[in-house]
């Protein structure tokens, strides 16, 4: 008998894993397309750091220690704040480690391959896109709120939500609010 309820209760359990991680990654879809990862790439922070410090440096002001820092810390969170005024729209720079670096994804330049190390948690209504870049002045297509996952990187922040533009005929992505 206890060999039977230990066979039970490893193939639950062993159905219950691969069940979870069937749908832990569930792509953000706009009109029936899918949303690559690529396509989100350097928009959310990872616990480096890094990529907020670069946009940090080189569209506020420079620093030398960031985190602690409520003006850069208010930045992360609130990125979408800056888009369309400190940070232009569509803008390219080099960081440091001479890395393109960009808040502004086109989903016919990034949307290719099926990696998907995301879950989308919910779709938001399309009023907050004006709340939260209202910098922002073309058509908001779809806002969503993302949990991003990873094998190889920590983020620092588990969640962004992104809006989904249409700006001068090109569906554009760029990265709204992160949140812990």
């Amino acid at each position: 008998m206890k060999k039977l309820i230990a066979t039970v209760f490893f193939l639950l359990a062993t159905l219950n894993v691969t069940y979870a991680d069937d749908i832990q990654y569930k792509p953000w879809t706009y009109n029936n397309t899918k949303i690559s990862e690529k396509c989100l790439n350097n928009l959310y922070p990872l616990a480096s750091g890094d990529w907020y410090e670069s946009y940090y440096d080189n569209y506020i002001n420079k620093l030398d220690e960031h985190w602690g820092n409520p003006k850069y810390e208010l930045f992360v969170n609130k990125i979408g704040d800056h888009l369309g005024k400190e940070i232009p729209i569509g803008d390219k720079y080099n960081s440091s480690w001479d890395e393109e670096m960009s808040l502004t994804r086109y989903l016919a330049e990034c949307n290719t391959g099926e990696e998907f190390e995301y879950t989308v948690i919910s779709e938001l209504p399309l009023y907050f896109c004006n709340d939260f870049a209202p910098y922002v002045d073309s058509d908001c297509l779809s806002i969503v709120l993302i949990k991003h996952y990873s094998k190889y990187r920590t983020r620092l922040f588990g969640m962004t939500i992104y809006g989904l533009y249409n700006l001068n005929d090109k569906l554009t992505i760029l990265p709204l609010r992160n949140v812990k």
